[in-house]
């Protein structure tokens, strides 16, 4: 009888290697003792002259930006991590950029909330190269901790609708990353100590999300976080206001918005009416799909219409703030607003006088109800960007908000 050799053969082979690895030991998770920081991958390295090199050009359309070279003292690493979070009672998976200074030592956070974004593509995470986050990801080689949340609905949970204007989960999706940056300075930049003293801004929605965000530290995370300044420029920060005044134009140029906030307040049951309550059709049928992360805010815009009468049903337009069946809709408008506070916290409110999108009155209300509420008109400042509109005032309001914060480093 034929004996087939080839067999014990390759066993003898294969039992050394078998051996070797069942001795081997299985290399340690640096996360996997953290309540926050799941995952950390390096995005992009910056030397200290690569860092000057890009302001050097920036100044060239912005002078302002020269005046940042003399502050960089190092080189800047930007991660990408991923981090647990919560959003309506449930553990979420969220994700955002880390910028970290090259050189040792220790260093507060400097967290900024970015603006209005439809696409995957353009989240901070899935683009740090593109110049509206370099900009402020460079902020990190003037020695700060840097920290750009993607907001739920982009990046890890690119696959849930991005909760447009929720105030409760924005505000916790930056939290859980400022928590997440503490695990962060020991499992991976371990030369470098990260201070719980925070500057926070954001421009747009971003200047929402930074209101509500310093009225959450101030007043429920204190013990946690110290903010040392805060600056935001042009939110919506009364988003009822901001919702009736729009009602009574004739014409709107950036429908994107109106529909935003319908389409993620009727996805989470923020609202109780249907969009096509408030939106005429075809307005109405269009919405749901259009808020993808697919699609752009002109792509958005082209799909909707920038007269009132012809966007909203003509029960809205007449019902809207005071009819018992938007309600629900006024609530959740108000619930998500941002009302004043006494603060402590030097702030500055900046807003672009020619701004069509997001109204220049909205900043004015903001400062008046902090001063009404207590805020020190010496600490507290509303500074107005003369002719720009509300894209003009993005890259200004960031170099105005980095002076700002140097006063109180």
């Amino acid at each position: 009888m034929k004996r087939n050799l080839a067999l014990p053969a390759l066993l003898v082979l294969l039992i050394p290697a078998l051996l070797m690895q069942s001795c081997r030991k299985e290399e340690p998770d640096p996360f996997e003792d953290n309540e926050y920081l799941l995952s950390s991958e390096v995005k992009m390295m910056r030397t200290k002259e690569n860092v000057i090199s890009v302001l050097t050009l920036a100044a060239t359309q912005y002078p302002a930006a020269a005046d940042l070279i003399p502050d960089i003292v190092s080189g800047a690493n930007i991660y990408s991590v991923t981090y647990v979070s919560e959003f309506q009672g449930e553990e979420v998976i969220a994700s955002g950029l880390i910028c970290a200074p090259t050189t040792p030592g220790t260093y507060p956070i400097l967290s900024f909330q970015n603006g209005t974004n439809t696409l995957h593509s353009l989240a901070p995470t899935a683009d740090p190269q593109s110049l509206q986050y370099q900009m402020i990801e460079y902020i990190a080689s003037a020695g700060y901790v840097v920290i750009i949340a993607d907001y739920l609905g982009f990046g890890a949970s690119k696959d849930m609708a991005h909760p447009y204007l929720h105030k409760e989960s924005t505000v916790r999706t930056v939290v859980d990353l400022l928590r997440a940056v503490a695990e962060f300075d020991e499992d991976v930049a371990k030369d470098i100590s990260v201070t719980t003293d925070c500057f926070i801004m954001g421009y747009s929605q971003g200047g929402w999300a930074t209101m509500a965000l310093l009225d959450a530290l101030e007043n429920d995370y204190s013990s946690e976080f110290t903010v040392k300044a805060a600056s935001a420029g042009a939110g919506p920060y009364d988003l009822s206001w901001f919702n009736e005044h729009i009602l009574g134009l004739t014409e709107y140029p950036m429908p994107v918005f109106l529909a935003y906030i319908a389409n993620a307040y009727s996805t989470y049951d923020i609202y109780p009416n249907p969009i096509s309550d408030l939106f005429n059709d075809p307005y109405a049928g269009r919405i749901p799909g259009l808020y993808d992360g697919l699609h752009n805010s002109e792509q958005i815009n082209s799909q909707l219409n920038n007269y009132i009468s012809e966007l909203f049903t003509a029960a809205y337009l007449s019902g809207a703030s005071t009819s018992p069946d938007y309600a629900g809709v006024r609530n959740a408008l108000t619930a998500n607003s941002v009302p004043g506070w006494s603060s402590d916290v030097p702030l500055l409110l900046l807003h672009g006088t020619a701004d069509t999108y997001v109204m220049p009155e909205l900043s004015e209300m903001m400062y008046d109800a902090m001063i009404d509420a207590g805020t020190s008109p010496l600490s507290c400042f509303h500074v107005t960007m003369a002719g720009l509109d509300h894209s003009q005032g993005a890259v200004p309001f960031g170099l105005a908000s980095y002076e700002f914060f140097k006063t109180y480093r």
